[in-house]
């Protein structure tokens, strides 16, 4: 082989490392995080710790079994007896909804029934309420008789309950929510975002071990 020859093969070779470093960094660097992911706005739902530390933003929809479930872990962080209580004391929770219409048909109006709610700043209440009754949300022939009941169960005002929850500025609220959610790639609830990075867990304890190692 000439020294062209020689010369060349090296180049090739040093060609073809470049490329495999570059597709591993492409493939193995961190994402980064998703700015609306980071951003707590003036009406976003939010609890926990107020310092914004780092910031978990769940996408929930309040038809899911699935996030039923968590909505109860989450729930269960709060008691001040609990393993869990730290997390509440360095994560701030901001709750958003993703109707999952396809398959969830009364998704949407148990979101705006969340959002009604939240007027009278009564928005978790209303959520916990939703989820707690899952079971007959699922069966009930008339939504608006189930969120009504709600609505009376965390001693919202009816009247006013009703005209919001058919507001325009509701419905937008919503589907704002669900706008930045399919911008982000979400397909399936819940979904969290811890510090802007989708979460990825392989069950309910990974999930919390990753939160409890945030410092």
């Amino acid at each position: 082989m000439n020294n062209k020859n020689v010369l060349y093969s090296i180049m090739a070779a040093v060609g073809l490392f470049g490329l495999l470093l570059g597709a591993y960094y492409l493939t193995n660097s961190p994402s980064k995080p998703i700015q609306e992911m980071i951003t707590v706005r003036k009406d976003d739902h939010v609890k926990w710790s107020p310092s914004q530390k780092h910031i978990l933003v769940e996408y929930s929809d309040l038809e899911c079994p699935a996030c039923k479930t968590f909505n109860d872990l989450l729930n269960s962080f709060e008691a001040s007896q609990s393993a869990n209580h730290g997390i509440t004391q360095k994560v701030t929770l901001v709750f958003r909804h993703f109707p999952l219409y396809q398959i969830h048909p009364r998704a949407y109006s148990s979101a705006y029934g969340a959002e009604a709610a939240a007027k009278q700043n009564k928005f978790y209440e209303m959520v916990d309420a939703i989820f707690d009754d899952q079971e007959n949300l699922e069966k009930t022939t008339d939504i608006q008789a189930f969120l009504t009941s709600k609505a009376n169960k965390i001693g919202l005002q009816k009247a006013l309950f009703e005209q919001t929850r058919k507001s325009q500025a509701v419905k937008d609220r919503v589907q704002r929510d669900v706008t930045e959610g399919d911008a982000a790639g979400i397909n399936g609830t819940p979904t969290f975002f811890l510090d802007g990075i989708k979460m990825e867990y392989t069950s309910a304890q990974d999930f919390i071990d990753q939160l409890k190692q945030l410092q």
